[in-house]
């Protein structure tokens, strides 16, 4: 199943969901946040700018699922695409409008040094992801098993693939940055194991890389959004397990 029909439906739908708070609001003639306001996410837009961003969101996802749901990759994907971004943008505007910065607030943390996805979108979306992570009709998410550097202890994390341009090689992003525990972890190791389209792969010489070689390596679909992340982690799979 080609991972761009999944990426399609998922991207779609998650547009769908966005256009749903900023149409309400609009409609009920509420100023709501949106991208256009200062700051970005955080300050509010009149009615009519989010009735027109939630217009162009719905028109977008509309456009990206005008084939329809023909797979059951396709089905997951759009559910997963709806239910992230339904978790998204809870978490952010019931952040902003209870006076915080949402996830503009954690990037700025994240610059300031600190690393780490906000700590209640991840309790509510990893049993999701550790539902879907590795199996063969969800190639977009992969479990990567790898142990503590310090502590030895085993773990399974869900992690969201990139496809590559060489099939030797597996690349992950990390749009938490390069400091991510998981990632340290599998550089000091050298090696990890990676369950993945429901097969296990041996993967080895770890190494982060910055935006700019991700996108490189990465397939053209995903080179805007690599380039957006702070770090990618890239590993070689063990020849007998190159699909």
């Amino acid at each position: 199943m080609p991972v761009r029909s999944v990426v399609r439906s998922a991207v779609g739908a998650a547009l769908l969901v966005n256009a749903v708070p900023h149409g309400v609001s609009g409609v009920q003639g509420r100023p709501f946040p949106s991208p256009f306001a200062d700051p970005p996410g955080v300050g509010l837009s009149s009615p009519r700018v989010n009735v027109a961003w939630s217009a162009g969101n719905a028109l977008a996802g509309l456009l990206l699922l005008r084939r329809g749901i023909r797979s059951r990759g396709e089905a997951v994907g759009a559910a997963i695409g709806g239910v992230a971004m339904a978790l998204t943008i809870s978490h952010h505007f019931g952040d902003v409008l209870a006076g915080g910065r949402g996830l503009r607030g954690f990037s700025m943390r994240r610059s300031a040094g600190g690393s780490g996805p906000p700590r209640a979108l991840v309790k509510a979306t990893e049993p999701l992801a550790n539902a879907l992570a590795g199996r063969r009709w969800f190639p977009l998410w992969a479990v990567l098993h790898h142990r503590g550097r310090k502590s030895g202890t085993a773990y399974a994390t869900p992690v969201a693939m990139v496809p590559t341009v060489d099939p030797a090689l597996v690349m992950i992003g990390l749009p938490w940055g390069r400091n991510t525990n998981w990632a340290r972890n599998v550089v000091a190791a050298g090696s990890a194991e990676l369950t993945w389209s429901g097969a296990t792969h041996s993967v080895s010489s770890p190494h982060i890389v910055d935006p700019a070689e991700a996108a490189d390596l990465a397939k053209p679909l995903f080179r805007s959004i690599v380039k957006r992340m702070p770090a990618a982690i890239v590993l070689r799979r063990s020849p007998g397990s190159v699909a």
